[in-house]
C-alpha cells in the first residue's frame, strides 16, 4: 500500500509539472504567433504532449512541452533578429 500512495504521489507531481510546462508553452506559441512567427512544428508537439498526457505518460508530455516552448523562444529571436536584418538586404 505505501508503493501505491508513493506512486499517486508521483504521479500527480508529473501531472503538475506537464500542467506548468503545457502552459509556458502556449505561451510562448502565443508570442510568438502575435509577432507572425509561429513556427509549423509547435502546435503538433503541443498535440502530441496532450496525447502523450492522456496516457499518463508525464514525463514524455512535459518534454514535448518543453521541446515546444523552446521552438516558441527560439521563433521569437528569429522575429527580433528578422526585424533588424532586413535592413541590410535592401539595395541602397
Amino acid at each position: 500500500m505505501l508503493i501505491a500512495l508513493s506512486w499517486g504521489t508521483s504521479v500527480a507531481g508529473d501531472a503538475k509539472a506537464y500542467e506548468a510546462a503545457c502552459a509556458a508553452a502556449e505561451e510562448a506559441r502565443k508570442a510568438s504567433a502575435e509577432l507572425k512567427y509561429e513556427w509549423n512544428t509547435v502546435a503538433p508537439l503541443i498535440e502530441k504532449a496532450k496525447g502523450a498526457a492522456e496516457e499518463g505518460e508525464f514525463d514524455k508530455a512535459t518534454k514535448l512541452c518543453e521541446e515546444a516552448r523552446l521552438h516558441s523562444e527560439a521563433a521569437i529571436e528569429q522575429a527580433k533578429t528578422q526585424a533588424e536584418l532586413w535592413k541590410a538586404a535592401v539595395v541602397r
